[in-house]
C-alpha cells in the first residue's frame, strides 16, 4: 500500500507546480489556492494511504520525505518539454500502482 501512496503526494507536488506562473506544463496556471488546496488535499490522503502499513507519526514523516523528493523530481523534470514530464509523471504513476499492486497480491 505504500507505493500507492507515493502517487497522492507526486500529484500534490505537481499541482504546486502547476500553481506556479512560471510552469511550462498547462498555458494558463492554477489558480495558487486552488493549487494550494489541492495539494493540502493531497499530501493528508497521502498520510492516510501511509497510515494502512505505518502509525501515525510514522506515516506523516514518510509522507513529508516522499512529497520533498516529489517536489525535487517535478521541479527537476519542469526543465525538460512538456511531453517528457507529463510521460515521467505516467511513469512515476504507474510504476506505483504496478509494484502497489504486486505487493498487495504478494
Amino acid at each position: 500500500m505504500s507505493f500507492i501512496a507515493i502517487i497522492p503526494l507526486w500529484l500534490a507536488a505537481l499541482s504546486l507546480y502547476l500553481g506556479s506562473q512560471r510552469q511550462i506544463i498547462i498555458t494558463r496556471a492554477l489558480p495558487r489556492p486552488l493549487a494550494g488546496f489541492g495539494a493540502m488535499s493531497l499530501f493528508l490522503l497521502g498520510i492516510v494511504t501511509f497510515s494502512f502499513d505505518y502509525p501515525w507519526v510514522s506515516s506523516m514523516l514518510a509522507a513529508l520525505v516522499v512529497f520533498m523528493l516529489s517536489l525535487f523530481t517535478v521541479t527537476i523534470s519542469s526543465g525538460y518539454s512538456r511531453g517528457r514530464t507529463l510521460s515521467i509523471t505516467g511513469g512515476v504513476c504507474l510504476f506505483s500502482l504496478l509494484f502497489g499492486g504486486a505487493s498487495y497480491v504478494a
